[in-house]
């Protein structure tokens, strides 16, 4: 058994096409869900999001704030995330009603938009700690996974140089 645990349905839909039989027969993620923790309690879901953002010095912030207002409308934002066959969740509970999301014929969707919009979620942890954010945004676990594809560096070092690189990063932010 493999769980491929990263947020999305990217796994399942990237089979979909070729191994129709792999989706719906072989792939199980309806219902599943996390095992409580140690009180018995469910464990909630980590929740990333994409934002939407108008970088300081545009040209143009009439016409960006006019694309972001259409963008955000929930039939638009909806039919946007339905394109992504289930590679990312709608932001808006009322767009898990879909009949995209509840196809009864599907063996993922519903579970996904269960366990990842309507269950219980905190957001990822980057957004409490500044470390945290600091290593996501420097790409901290990427790095080792190009050094060992692209340079042939031996995986051991590799995260190893990212161990120590989230170590520095962490005891900038330590308090005294």
């Amino acid at each position: 058994m493999v769980m491929d645990v990263d947020g999305t349905l990217s796994t399942e839909v990237a089979v979909k096409a070729k191994h129709p039989e792999w989706y719906y027969n072989d792939m199980v993620s309806h219902g599943i869900g996390y095992p409580n923790d140690n009180a018995g309690k469910p464990v909630p879901s980590i929740v990333g999001l994409t934002n939407g953002l108008i970088p300081k010095g545009a040209k143009n912030v009439a016409v960006a704030r006019e694309f972001l207002k259409y963008f955000i409308q929930p039939k638009v934002i909806g039919e946007f995330v339905e394109l992504g066959l289930g590679r990312w969740l709608p932001v808006m509970p009322s767009l898990a009603k879909s009949s995209f999301w509840q196809d009864p014929k599907d063996p993922h969707l519903r579970g996904y938009v269960q366990q990842g919009l309507l269950g219980p979620t905190i957001p990822d942890y980057y957004v409490y700690n500044l470390a945290m954010a600091e290593v996501r945004s420097q790409h901290v676990w990427s790095m080792p996974m190009i050094e060992v594809a692209r340079e042939g560096a031996k995986p051991e070092v590799a995260v190893e140089k990212a161990f120590k690189r989230i170590e520095e990063i962490f005891a900038k932010y330590k308090r005294a």
